[in-house]
């Protein structure tokens, strides 16, 4: 693999170049993990640590010739974006905010509706996010901080702080976990959020799209980047104007918080064998009572609120 830097003056290291049988490649490196976006069967993703440094790798490689021309203007679009971010953090959600709008771009014609497990889950992240931690740091910074709908391995990251948010019926007794890299890295909490649903209008349960508007003005009071938060949305699939979310009703019941340290049960990408990926698994609630905090442990985790 032969790869050239294309500009050391940006936020993230980007580079170029081809592989062994001449197939163009494109990525970027940087400090922390980035998120581990999809395009198309055309492309292959591959995202790996770099052992002599440390740094990420999240390499595309072209794996069919007749597709250059286009690869070479999604390499040239991502570059232009990423040049305008001051830091990786704004630069690494930049490029994944860039390949999800190419992958969305020839999927436009499919109108996508988010499953009822779905909706749960994006209930729990906006509750999570403007009710608990909007309430410690404020909306803007809770936004700048919402990673999860770019591909990032936790759905919420600032500097001190990740925050893996998972939704949950009052007879769950499992929690699903959608990769190796999920519970990867330090200073994670795994938030647990009782949703209860309701298919009619009851005291304390909002549809979907009354959430993301009253998130959207709380954004607006806080002088936040409305355009983000409608990106996030957009990223996930979600069109708060779809008449299809507007007879389920949700209401968060409860929070529990985890601390995904020391010997808590999880599966990394160091467990596994080289050339292994892709790994999904379940964790038993029984067996995680040991590493339950309080929120008050849970939040104070977030010592610096300058960004993501």
């Amino acid at each position: 693999m032969s790869l050239r830097e294309l500009d050391p003056n940006s936020s993230i290291r980007l580079v170029y170049g081809a592989d062994e049988v001449g197939r163009l490649s494109f990525g970027l490196i940087t400090r922390r993990p980035p998120g581990l976006p999809q395009l198309s069967e055309a492309v292959t993703i591959v995202r790996a640590e770099r052992e002599h440094d440390g740094t990420w790798i999240l390499l595309l490689t072209l794996n069919d010739s007749k597709f250059s021309d286009v690869f070479v203007q999604l390499c040239g679009h991502v570059q232009s974006k990423v040049a305008k971010s001051k830091t990786e953090a704004a630069g690494i959600s930049t490029a994944m905010e860039c390949f999800m709008e190419w992958r969305q771009l020839f999927q436009a014609s499919k109108k996508h509706i988010l499953s009822m497990q779905e909706r749960r889950g994006l209930f729990a992240e906006l509750d999570f996010a403007f009710n608990v931690l909007g309430r410690r740091v404020g909306p803007t910074a809770v936004v700048e901080g919402w990673q999860g709908p770019y591909g990032s391995d936790q759905d919420f990251q600032f500097v001190d702080a990740h925050y893996e948010v998972k939704s949950r019926y009052s007879t769950t007794h499992a929690l699903q976990i959608a990769s190796e890299y999920q519970l990867e890295g330090d200073n994670i909490t795994l938030v647990c959020v009782e949703i209860a649903g309701s298919s009619k209008e009851l005291p304390g349960f909002r549809t979907l799209p009354e959430y993301a508007s009253w998130a959207r003005e709380s954004l607006a009071q806080d002088g936040g980047d409305l355009e983000v938060f409608d990106s996030a949305l957009e990223q996930i699939g979600f069109n708060p104007n779809d008449e299809a979310y507007s007879e389920d009703y949700f209401k968060a019941q409860s929070y529990t918080y985890f601390d995904v340290s020391g010997s808590f049960p999880r599966i990394t990408s160091r467990d596994i064998a080289v050339g292994l990926s892709g790994v999904k698994y379940r964790i038993d609630l029984t067996s995680i009572d040991d590493f339950k905090i309080d929120e008050e442990s849970a939040l104070s985790l977030m010592k610096s609120y300058g960004g993501v």
